[in-house]
């Protein structure tokens, strides 16, 4: 299979590039972000803005008697990425003489070389529309689709060639029923499947017919609760902010430092990876470094390994496996349990199935102690039947206690939910998880 010539154009005038502008004694990396993505807005079923993006930046990295500094370069014509590459080297050599030593710059010395590439189509924007406009049967639908080829790839003066071009569909969507109540759900294909996105959609207004009842409130304090695998996500999500991060365990910020040491655990059936091939991406970093295909975090319950930049090895002295500097898995991936999803509802029996939660933080990060409140479809549930919408609530109660005495089962399948975030591009990457029967979540309000 061969990569997009467009892309496979401008990633040769980076590796030329590279080859040939650094001088006796500098070291240049070059890494291309690129994406040409079809993007449509759609608010009450109808489509609101529509067009195609292509774009494309280079970060530059400039090393000299180990002093080092970055910046971003936006390219444009094919005829100016040479001067507009040029010019940011420029720039980097002007700051580099004015910076001191850096003693924990690190780079990958040996240079490496890999290809991989997934070119799986996209339907025109057209067809994506038919189907989300059909699917809707005129209910409020709210939602971004995106699909599209993205490009992540390294060059370096030392001889660094790495190309990894992956294409998906996402639509980020949700059912609005009126006030703050809704269904929202997120689709996501590495192959277009216009009979998997009206089943995702229809699914989501199904759900979405029980919102019309009048919603009750609840009592603060426990409940017996089904984390929805989109809840569950957030949760990891949560952790993977510093839990499994070199840098946070090594200077006392890691939330999951009193399981490391021993003291705590969380539940034997919980096992997490960072499996990079879950979600198409890279295997390599922008300091040269390749990365392992799967990084085991957590393993029946107990920490495994953890991320580790290169910056973080040698600063402590460690071993790496190519961790990005904020040293949080990208891939994050919950193995499934043994509870059937259709039987889960009747597991829960009565309590609260939460479908999402929302504005998490820690509360008492070194009790691994986190706060957020649900929101959307949250319902509650008697004899395995849901009966009302409830309003949101807050919780506070720590992991250890939620994924660990208290974490019944885990759902025998899980739901793969892409990183839908487009700050600065599309990002490959995501969460995997399956639902989760938890046996008591603590409310306060």
């Amino acid at each position: 299979m061969t990569a997009d010539p467009a892309f496979a154009a401008q990633f040769d005038a980076v590796v030329r590039f590279v080859a040939a502008a650094a001088g006796p004694g500098e070291i240049l990396f070059g890494s291309l972000r690129a994406e040409r993505s079809d993007y449509v807005r759609v608010n009450r079923a109808r489509v609101r803005q529509a067009g195609t993006v292509e774009r494309a930046t280079v970060s530059l990295r400039l090393i000299d008697g180990g002093r080092q500094a970055r910046m971003v370069c936006t390219l444009g014509e094919p005829r100016a990425t040479r001067a507009v590459l040029a010019g940011g080297l420029a720039e980097l050599r002007a700051a580099v003489a004015q910076l001191p030593v850096d003693p924990y710059a690190c780079w990958q010395s040996v240079p490496g070389a890999s290809e991989r590439i997934g070119r799986a189509g996209v339907p025109d924007p057209g067809v994506a529309i038919e189907a989300i406009v059909a699917a809707a049967e005129g209910d409020d639908l709210v939602g971004l689709y995106a699909a599209g080829p993205v490009v992540r790839a390294l060059a370096s003066s030392l001889g660094h060639r790495h190309y990894h071009e992956t294409v998906s569909s996402t639509f980020d969507f949700s059912v609005q029923v009126g006030g703050d109540r809704a269904v929202k759900d997120t689709w996501f294909a590495e192959r277009w499947d216009a009979h998997s996105l009206r089943a995702a959609i229809g699914a989501a207004r199904e759900r979405a017919r029980i919102l019309h009842r009048p919603p009750r409130r609840l009592a603060p304090g426990d409940h017996r609760v089904l984390l929805a695998p989109q809840a569950l996500a957030e949760l990891v999500a949560l952790l993977g902010w510093g839990g499994f991060s070199e840098r946070a365990w090594r200077s006392g910020q890691s939330p999951l430092a009193r399981a490391t040491r021993g003291e705590a655990a969380l539940h034997p059936s919980l096992t997490l990876v960072d499996d990079l091939d879950a979600f198409g991406v890279a295997r390599f970093q922008a300091d040269g470094f390749e990365r392992p295909a799967r990084v085991v975090l957590v393993e029946a319950g107990r920490p495994a390994q953890r991320l580790v930049s290169p910056r973080s090895a040698r600063e402590f002295g460690v071993d790496g496996n190519g961790a990005d500097d904020d040293e949080r898995p990208v891939a994050a991936c919950v193995a499934p349990g043994t509870l059937p999803a259709e039987d889960a509802m009747a597991a829960l029996h009565t309590g609260v199935a939460v479908s999402n939660l929302w504005y998490l933080n820690y509360s008492d990060r070194e009790a691994c102690r986190a706060t957020g409140t649900t929101r959307f479809a949250t319902l509650w549930v008697e004899d395995g039947r849901a009966v009302a919408p409830i309003e949101p609530m807050r919780f506070d109660d720590s992991l250890y206690r939620v994924l660990g005495e208290q974490l019944v089962a885990l759902g025998d399948a899980v739901r793969r939910m892409p990183d839908t975030a487009t700050w600065d591009g599309r990002e490959p990457g995501g969460i995997s998880a399956p639902a989760a029967l938890v046996g008591a979540l603590r409310f306060t309000s």
